[in-house]
């Protein structure tokens, strides 16, 4: 059976549990036009999200993972939250009055945050072509001070907090590309920072904060924003969804990983800083897998996912610790598995890298303020692997190293 959609939903029960909904908000993941479904037994309401219809006792892909473990530190402000209220209140305050006039936030500010802002300091140490100072996604910056902001509005319900708030959430808005991609920075400043960032998380913070906000997770559980602000996240984190998946590297026509920069209109990896070349970058494939792992389950959702994780399993290297210290920076370690940072965009070899632009597949290499200055490999996919297999999402080639 295929659907097309007509009407909102207001509750799903699925495999014997209630799932509640907005009118009107549901799932990222069935912006697909048209999915192929199967009678299960289950008993669903009719349904409504952009052109998908789903109908009584059909089985509908909401079934996802829960790899809280693994996104709950894109949700940590305990940077900036005390637990004191009254200091909370006015440290919020302080970061409402250095918040750019486009609505985003500068990384690295809370020395500033100390204090007011004065009229006259700089709000952000990087500019537009045209001298707009650029707000930025980079460092944990605006997501983290909208979280921040949004756990003391729900304290206080201060008005000036709750508008910075939302003026923070129309950058989120206004800064996402048409495709689908968000990039580093808003303004454009010309060069690697305008692509579709997934470096250092960027664009996957993005997507958990929109999905937060739309599900109105804590500390989104209150008035500070309505329905149209989420309706309108909704649709931005589809596109985000789907920019995504359209963006998976494929190698002779099996999907991979994700690079660290992409292209926002072609999809391609791009590079970004001299030591940062296109490629396959393994530790910022491991926030995007997880997330879509929290998605709904449609077809190609599912697919990009375990895609990825299949890619993770084949390329381990079992038996092997990074040491970032050096002077041995891989050391056999039974207990271990790892996974070089960067792998060519058209095949699985990895490689470093250094100011020169240059490959080089040996560490020693590199110059020693790469070597030291860099992390080149890395074992954060144990866990992701480790809840995929426990949760029976996708069955390891064999088990890891304990």
């Amino acid at each position: 059976m295929k659907f097309n959609v007509k009407k909102s939903v207001k509750w799903i029960a699925f495999s014997g549990m209630a799932i509640t909904l907005t009118t009107g908000l549901v799932s990222p993941s069935w912006a697909a036009a048209e999915q192929n479904v199967t009678d299960a037994g289950a008993s669903v309401t009719q349904a409504v999200y952009n052109d998908a219809n789903v109908y009584k006792n059909t089985v509908v892909p909401l079934a996802s993972v829960n790899v809280s473990s693994l996104l709950d530190k894109y949700r940590d402000f305990s940077k900036f939250s005390t637990g004191n209220t009254s200091k909370d209140t006015t440290l919020a305050l302080n970061i409402v009055s250095w918040q750019l006039p486009h609505g985003g936030f500068f990384k690295a500010m809370e020395k500033n945050y100390k204090s007011k802002w004065d009229g006259k300091a700089a709000r952000s140490t990087w500019k537009s072509k045209d001298g707009v100072e650029l707000g930025t996604f980079d460092n944990e910056a605006t997501t983290t001070e909208i979280r921040f902001l949004a756990d003391v509005y729900k304290k206080t319900k201060n008005k000036d907090i709750k508008n910075s708030v939302q003026k923070a959430v129309d950058f989120v808005l206004t800064s996402q590309y048409s495709s689908g991609a968000w990039p580093q920075v808003y303004p454009k400043r010309g060069n690697y920072s305008d692509a579709a960032t997934y470096n250092d998380d960027a664009m996957v913070r993005v997507m958990v904060l929109a999905d937060d906000i739309v599900n109105k997770r804590q500390p989104f559980d209150s008035d500070i924003l309505d329905n149209t602000y989420r309706s309108r996240l909704q649709q931005a984190l589809n596109k985000g969804v789907q920019y995504t998946l359209k963006a998976q590297i494929v190698n002779n026509g099996t999907p991979t990983i994700w690079g660290a920069q992409h292209d926002p209109v072609t999809y391609e990896s791009v590079p970004a800083r001299a030591f940062e070349l296109a490629s396959k970058t393994t530790t910022e494939s491991v926030g995007i897998t997880a997330f879509l792992m929290s998605q709904p389950q449609t077809t190609e959702v599912k697919k990009a996912a375990q895609s990825a994780l299949k890619w993770f399993d084949t390329n381990r290297i079992d038996g092997m610790k990074y040491n970032r210290q050096g002077p041995e920076f891989f050391q056999k370690d039974a207990s271990s598995v790892m996974w070089y940072r960067f792998y060519n965009v058209e095949d699985n070899k990895y490689f470093f890298s250094d100011r020169d632009g240059k490959k080089y597949t040996d560490i020693m290499k590199i110059s020693e303020e790469r070597r030291l200055g860099y992390a080149w490999a890395g074992s954060q996919a144990k866990s992701l692997l480790k809840l995929a297999s426990e949760s029976g999402y996708y069955k390891l080639s064999k088990p890891l190293p304990q």
